[in-house]
């Protein structure tokens, strides 16, 4: 199992293509119908600040990389934290979790 999260910050202005191309990258995982995968995409209350995790059962075949959605949102990343290359997803683990 693979883990990588990738965090930044962006302008208030970028924030909701962002948002937009989140959903599109969302919609694409879900009509790939990919298994093993989970992604989850957070934004802060102040709608600036971004956290994106990625869960891979198999980390030879990551979604991502064939989706063309991806790079668009890569770009739009990139643009938003002020950058020209999107900041760089890191491996994590799972310190503790809790479900009811």
């Amino acid at each position: 199992m693979s883990l990588q999260m990738v965090r930044f910050n962006a302008a208030v202005d970028p924030a909701a293509e962002l948002r937009d191309r989140l959903t599109g990258v969302f919609a694409a995982l879900d009509a790939a119908s990919t298994t093993g995968t989970t992604s989850t995409a957070y934004a802060s209350e102040s709608g600036t600040g971004f956290v994106s995790a990625l869960e891979l059962t198999d980390p030879t075949t990551n979604p991502l990389l064939t989706l063309p959605e991806a790079p668009r949102l890569r770009d739009a990343i990139s643009r938003a934290a002020g950058g020209l290359i999107a900041p760089t997803p890191e491996p994590f683990t799972i310190a503790g979790a809790y479900k009811s």
